[in-house]
C-alpha cells in the first residue's frame, strides 16, 4: 500500500492510496447514479416525439409529468454528487472534473425537459406541422438518444 502525502499549511497529511482510490470509487458511483437518471429522460425523448406524431395529447401531457418528475430526482443526484464532493474533500485531486461532467449532464436533462415541454405546446396550441418536419424531428431524437447513450 503506497502513501500519498498532501500538504496543508504547515500540517502533511498522509492518506493512503487504497483510501484515495476508494473515494474515487465513491465519488465515481455517486456520478454513475446522476447519468443513469439522465439517460433515463433522454430516452423519453423519442417517447414524446412518437406521441407528438400520432396527436395523442393525453399521453403527451402525461409523458411530460413523467419527464418533469425525472428531472426533479436528476437535480437531487446532482446534489448528492457535489455533497459528496464536498465531503471528499482535498483527498480527490479531480473533484472539479466531476462536477463540471455532472453540470453538463444535469444540462441534458434541462434540454429534454424543454424539448418535450415545446412539443407539448405545439400538441396542445393543435399547430400545423409539415410532415417533412415530423420525419425529421424522429430521426433527430433517435440520433439525439444515441449520442446520450455513448456518452454514458
Amino acid at each position: 500500500m503506497g502513501i500519498n502525502t498532501r500538504i496543508c499549511g504547515a500540517k502533511v497529511l498522509i492518506f493512503p492510496m487504497e483510501t484515495q482510490e476508494r473515494v474515487k470509487g465513491r465519488a465515481l458511483a455517486t456520478c454513475q447514479e446522476h447519468l443513469r437518471k439522465v439517460v433515463d429522460i433522454a430516452r423519453k425523448v423519442p417517447q414524446m416525439v412518437d406521441l407528438f406524431i400520432k396527436g395523442d395529447l393525453e399521453s403527451a401531457r402525461q409523458l411530460f409529468l413523467d419527464i418533469k418528475k425525472l428531472e426533479d430526482e436528476v437535480d437531487i443526484a446532482r446534489r448528492a454528487v457535489s455533497k459528496e464532493l464536498a465531503e471528499i474533500g482535498a483527498i480527490l485531486s479531480s473533484r472539479e472534473d466531476f462536477l463540471r461532467f455532472t453540470n453538463l449532464a444535469s444540462e441534458i436533462a434541462d434540454y429534454c425537459e424543454g424539448i418535450t415541454f415545446r412539443l407539448l405546446e405545439i400538441m396542445e396550441r393543435r399547430c400545423k406541422v409539415p410532415e417533412s418536419i415530423k420525419e425529421g424531428l424522429v430521426k433527430l431524437s433517435f440520433v439525439f438518444l444515441e449520442a446520450v447513450l455513448k456518452l454514458r
